[in-house]
């Protein structure tokens, strides 16, 4: 099970915070004698946080996660709780229900450990010592607040950890389903989860049940997937450490995914959030080397891609499996979407982001199915699904031509065609990464026409407002044979007006090259499988164009150059 797995992953951490425990940023801190008496406030420095500045420490949080309740945290809270500081939005009898709660709380716990450093925060609490700070101009309503006694952090000890955890444990029990151990299992998921894209800002829950129609034998909330307390707040850590890490998650859209190895330095997400040519290079050169060997095949690979829906989290699909496959799988994945550059260049590879958006007008259209099909295919070598193509040919129609468009400026979207590419060769088989001037079918060379005479009327008229693509592409690449002999007839007069300066042999020659591969009529109309191959004709041609014309200035320059 893969949560089971996410727990073995977050035992190893360093820093992982005790149970019942959260980092939290402290901004202010009040330092106390022995005897309980006021010492100074002093302000902890160090970190930043939009506008407010202070030191992450690991401190108990609350239980259950605050809402409109009455729930205070342990010795360390914010200037409501432990001073009973108002803010604006706060009514009075609000504030001194949650001052009350909270010196109730650090007098239980002082009961309870007799632990002199708590009982000496007590004191100052019932002595009026939060009155003298309520007022003060330099202690903000939006401050977290912690105490030392004598220098003594009372939230580090031993029995105060105790006292905390034991508050937190729950009644209910049953077979946890991650360990598999019969014990108190957890009504609350106890952390939330931050970092989930359109989640809630203070967190979403991994786990939670609140209809009847989720329930399960009446087992409501977490209840209905019973999780131990020591489980449940494992997983949170581990997904908000995954979370927060460059290295081990990547946002796609409304997608996140997370990633983590048996070997901490095994692996990278930076291969597929913007892959650099010299390593996917490296990565295809160890696969070819053989595998490396393990020790049966062991899982050490894992994968979770989330989502939120609401205030809860999606789990859109989960993988375990070796590092040595993903390695292959990523090699072939690399290899699938293989393509020329716009300008002739040699293949480069390209990030999952940029692949799924370019079948977008705008992120926010991309739905989060999307880039998680596209990560599974790159991760376990499943082909690309249909829908795919349709959505890249989809965008090509809107886009009048296979384009991308930034900063108001088009440009070929190498991306798109790359996944149009990868779909129609594990269809079909025939090699697609650059000009093929033999293939046999007419769609594709129907593609190379248009780009053809794209060309043929720029070089007649220079620079125009529309090209034939700009008003011809959707029905070209759609029917070609209500378009192209239109189009084709049209290019005469461009032809004659480049013969008159001696300027149209290639053109002319170009024209009959293509139109003898197409045959003796277009196709009437073409399938979506075949708008692919127009597309990618029409892209290929072009790649071929510029990078001719890039040779040939560079051939007059060195003539130049040795004329002179």
């Amino acid at each position: 099970m893969i949560l089971r797995r996410l727990v073995e992953f977050t035992e190893g951490l360093p820093d992982i915070p005790p149970p019942g425990y959260q980092p939290a940023l402290i901004t202010k801190r009040i330092r106390l004698n022995a005897d309980g008496s006021f010492r100074d406030v002093i302000s902890l420095t160090g970190e930043k946080r939009g506008k407010r500045e202070g030191l992450t420490l690991q401190v108990p949080r609350e239980q259950p996660q605050r809402t409109v309740g009455v729930v205070p945290r342990l010795i360390a809270d914010n200037a409501n709780y432990v001073l009973g500081k108002v803010r604006e939005k706060d009514k009075p009898a609000q504030v001194i229900a949650r001052h009350e709660s909270y010196v109730s709380l650090v007098e239980e716990c002082a009961e309870a450990t007799k632990n002199l450093a708590v009982r000496a925060i007590a004191t100052w609490l019932r002595s009026d010592g939060p009155s003298q700070l309520r007022e003060d101009p330099d202690m903000a309503e939006d401050e977290d607040i912690s105490f030392t006694v004598a220098d003594l952090d009372p939230t580090t000890l031993p029995d105060v950890r105790e006292f905390w955890a034991a508050k937190m444990a729950t009644e209910a029990q049953a077979v946890c389903l991650v360990t598999g151990k019969f014990g108190p299992v957890v009504d609350r998921m106890p952390v939330p989860i931050k970092g989930i894209p359109d989640g809630q800002i203070s967190g979403t829950a991994l786990v939670s049940v609140n209809n009847d129609a989720g329930t399960s034998f009446g087992l409501k909330a977490a209840l209905n997937s019973p999780i131990s307390a020591y489980a449940a707040e494992t997983i949170c850590n581990g997904l908000n450490y995954l979370l927060a890490s460059d290295r081990h998650s990547l946002r796609v859209g409304k997608s996140v995914y997370v990633f983590w190895t048996r070997e901490a330095e095994a692996f990278s997400w930076d291969i597929l959030k913007d892959p650099k040519p010299e390593d996917v290079s490296e990565l295809l050169k160890s696969v070819n080397k053989g595998r490396e060997a393990r020790p049966a095949d062991a899982k050490d690979f894992f994968v979770l891609s989330l989502s939120a829906n609401a205030s809860r989290i999606v789990v859109r699909d989960h993988y375990e499996l070796t590092l040595n496959e993903v390695k292959s799988k990523l090699a072939t994945w690399f290899r699938k979407l293989s393509l020329v550059q716009p300008d002739g260049g040699e293949p480069r590879p390209v990030g999952l982001y940029r692949l799924a958006v370019s079948m977008f007008r705008e992120a926010k259209d991309m739905p989060a199915h999307v880039p998680t099909a596209l990560l599974r295919c790159a991760l376990t070598g499943a082909p690309l699904p249909d829908y795919i193509l349709g959505l890249a040919v989809k965008r090509n129609l809107a886009m009048q031509g296979p384009y991308g468009e930034f900063n108001k400026k088009r440009y070929l979207s190498v991306e798109r065609l790359s996944l149009i590419k990868a779909i129609l060769e594990q269809k079909g088989g025939i090699p697609l990464t650059a000009l093929n001037t033999e293939h046999p079918d007419a769609a594709y060379h129907c593609g190379r026409l248009l780009a053809l005479l794209e060309q043929i009327q720029r070089a007649a008229l220079g620079d125009i407002n529309a090209t034939v693509v700009d008003r011809f592409y959707g029905a070209a690449c759609a029917s070609p044979g209500t378009v192209l002999g239109n189009l084709v007839n049209d290019a005469q007069s461009h032809l004659a007006k480049m013969r008159k300066g001696s300027g149209d042999g290639w053109a002319q020659n170009r024209l009959g090259e293509i139109l003898s591969a197409i045959g003796d009529q277009f196709p009437r109309t073409l399938s979506l499988q075949r708008q692919g191959l127009f597309a990618l004709g029409f892209y290929h041609q072009k790649a071929h164009d510029r990078a001719a014309a890039a040779e040939n200035k560079a051939a007059k320059l060195a003539a130049q150059g040795e004329l002179l």
